[in-house]
């Protein structure tokens, strides 16, 4: 295996991305299969005895998301092969893979079929497994090939997620529609009074974008790979316009922010105060509120709602307006009117790719502060998004995609809940004052109490970078390199510019590559227009926040007048697989390191950041 992949290709399989695998465009399979480091699919362990056993199927399909044609969609099914039927659990009318529904301590084997035209890899979002059962992309198996995953349910009860992790092209393949839901159970928790039944919902929050054949449209060129892909429609368990008939009595949410690269800011249209009672790692010790709820992708909550007051009414959940999370011209666009007009190919347009000197635009990457003289970053037009020779998905250019969106910080409906319906039973009605024991990680118990090990958010010219690197599929610098069965504290911080500098001896950059080296030529400007928030996922077991720093006022990373929007919605009482990391804030944490060795993976969550190889290794051995 090597840790290189020639660039070349790599821009190849961006440019070519979702639609022409969707559209079976010959040529994309093959690009990929040519991948070095493509490991052989694993097999079932004949010493290893599943108390479950499960086949999951990645395939092409169709879902009636809207009136009209069929959508093509990439999704999962599954079947019980041994073991409780109950294992899996559909949704009903999505393309959404079905709930897999797991207890601590059962032995769990999964069967991967790979029905797809790509490398393709699953991920247990959340989930304490061996490497071999993680789904690094190292591990990705071609079409018609695969994959088997054995571990035990290591895991708390809680509401984890699995979508793929293949390499540079697990946005797209998201979007697609491969995603779904697991729910991890355990005796203590079921002695925890919370609705259940019909009263216990999920909630997948997703946005796409559809041409007028009902297609998806997807690109990750140009500024999505920089901002991330929002849409125009906001899906709730792969329905638009998302409306639950609800009985006047308590619910249980379970809530997934399983859009690429979209933020939260949830809250309730009637006033009340948002209560949470899980997060990404189980139940919290008891119940918290917040006026408002943020929520990054990949992160999972649990809402407890009552609607007995609600008799007759609609209830609203909102995402609220707040700012600061994206780049500075990215909210000066907004500001400005919206996108249509700002982002236009006219050479004096903000993002113009012409080679005029517009605000991202520039001549030949000296004079524009982000752009590149025809065809740099946030140039291109026209590619096909989901559809082949045939056009039949139709066509559109990555600006005039990102134009049509819904911002990022707007405001808009979530789901309608409309209280019309009488309960059949009151049973768990009332909230728990405390719902379960959390045992918290303790600073006296990590062996790094005064040197947190880094995790500085970056980047390299356009390009974003942990630790001052890019994506390398085997590679790991000594600051990632973690003893097995320890507990480290780590610290999460901005740190644009300052690795890229020449002469550096920071141990991060003494490690580096010459791509993670050098002058940036942007310098403090460039660092400037780079910063935004990061949903940040470690991989392995989950992490405790010990402390958040927020931005400095006149900070060069951050806006804190932007963090005042955000700040009262954060919850870190709970156990965490993913943060939001705002522009200039730093987290501390304290994460174990236990059981397991291998390579996890570290990236960040907005999927386009994550294909374009902001995503590292930590190392246990």
């Amino acid at each position: 295996m090597t840790d290189k992949i020639d660039l070349k290709r790599r821009r190849l399989v961006q440019a070519v991305g979702l639609g022409a695998a969707l559209a079976a465009t010959p040529g994309f399979p093959v690009i990929l299969k040519k991948e070095s480091f493509r490991r052989r699919g694993r097999e079932a362990t004949a010493a290893f005895a599943p108390d479950v056993e499960i086949e999951l199927v990645a395939a092409p399909g169709r879902d009636q998301i809207l009136p009209g044609p069929a959508t093509r969609v990439w999704r999962y099914t599954a079947k019980v092969v041994k073991g409780d039927p109950g294992s899996v659990i559909p949704i009903p009318n999505t393309y959404l893979g079905p709930i897999l529904r797991f207890r601590t301590g059962q032995r769990v084997r999964i069967t991967l079929h790979n029905r797809l035209p790509q490398l393709f890899i699953t991920h247990w979002h959340g989930m304490h497994v061996p490497f071999e059962a993680d789904g690094h992309p190292s591990y990705a198996i071609g079409p018609d090939e695969t994959y088997v995953y054995e571990f035990k349910v290591e895991n708390r009860a809680g509401t984890y997620w699995y979508h793929p992790h293949t390499n540079m092209i697990t946005g797209a393949q998201a979007y697609a529609g491969l995603a779904g839901l697991i729910y991890v159970e355990d005796d203590e928790a079921d002695q925890v009074p919370l609705p259940r039944g019909e009263y216990d919902v999920p909630l997948v929050l997703q946005d796409r974008t559809f041409d007028e054949s009902n297609q998806l449209k997807y690109d990750r060129r140009g500024p999505i790979a920089l901002f991330g892909f929002l849409g125009q429609r906001i899906l709730v368990n792969g329905r638009p316009d998302y409306a639950l008939e609800v009985a006047s009595r308590s619910y249980r949410f379970r809530i997934l922010n399983g859009s690429n690269s979209r933020i939260y800011k949830l809250a309730w249209s009637d006033g009340e105060p948002v209560t949470v009672i899980a997060t990404d790692g189980g139940l919290l010790e008891r119940p918290v509120t917040r006026p408002y709820l943020m929520i990054g992708p990949g992160e999972r909550c649990e809402l407890w709602r009552d609607f007995s007051k609600a008799k007759g009414r609609e209830v609203r959940l909102e995402s609220l307006e707040y700012h600061g999370v994206m780049p500075p011209p990215y909210e000066q666009m907004i500001a400005a009117g919206g996108a249509m007009g700002m982002m236009g190919g006219g050479r004096g347009g903000m993002m113009g790719g012409g080679g005029a000197m517009g605000m991202m635009g520039g001549g030949r990457g000296g004079m524009g502060m982000m752009g590149g003289m025809r065809g740099g970053m946030m140039g291109g037009m026209g590619r096909q998004i989901i559809g082949g020779p045939q056009g039949m998905m139709g066509s559109i250019g990555p600006m005039m995609l990102m134009a049509n969106h819904i911002p990022q910080g707007s405001r808009f409906t979530v789901a309608r809940f409309r209280v019309t319906q009488k309960p059949r039973t009151l049973e768990y009605q009332e909230l728990p004052t405390k719902l379960r024991p959390l045992p918290r990680l303790r600073l006296e118990d990590v062996v790094n109490p005064d040197r947190p090990r880094p995790i500085a958010i970056g980047n390299h010219g356009r390009q974003f970078t942990l630790n001052g690197m890019a994506f390398q599929m085997t590679g790991a610098l000594p600051i990632e390199t973690f003893p097995v069965n320890t507990i480290q504290l780590m610290e999460i911080f901005h740190e644009h510019g300052a690795m890229e500098m020449e002469g550096e001896h920071d141990e991060r950059t003494r490690h580096g590559s010459p791509r993670a080296m050098g002058g940036m030529g942007g310098g403090m400007g460039m660092a400037m227009m780079m910063a935004m928030a990061h949903p940040i996922h470690l991989h392995g077991h989950y992490f405790q926040i010990i402390r958040r720093i927020p931005p400095e006022a006149g900070g060069m990373h951050g806006s804190a007048e932007g963090y005042e929007t955000v700040k009262e919605g954060f919850v870190d009482e709970g156990y965490q697989d993913t943060v939001l990391v705002m522009p200039g804030e730093r987290i501390q944490l304290i994460k174990p390191f236990d059981k397991y060795k291998g390579l996890f993976l570290y990236h960040c969550h907005n999927l386009e950041h994550e294909d374009g190889e902001m995503m590292r290794n930590f190392k246990v051995v």
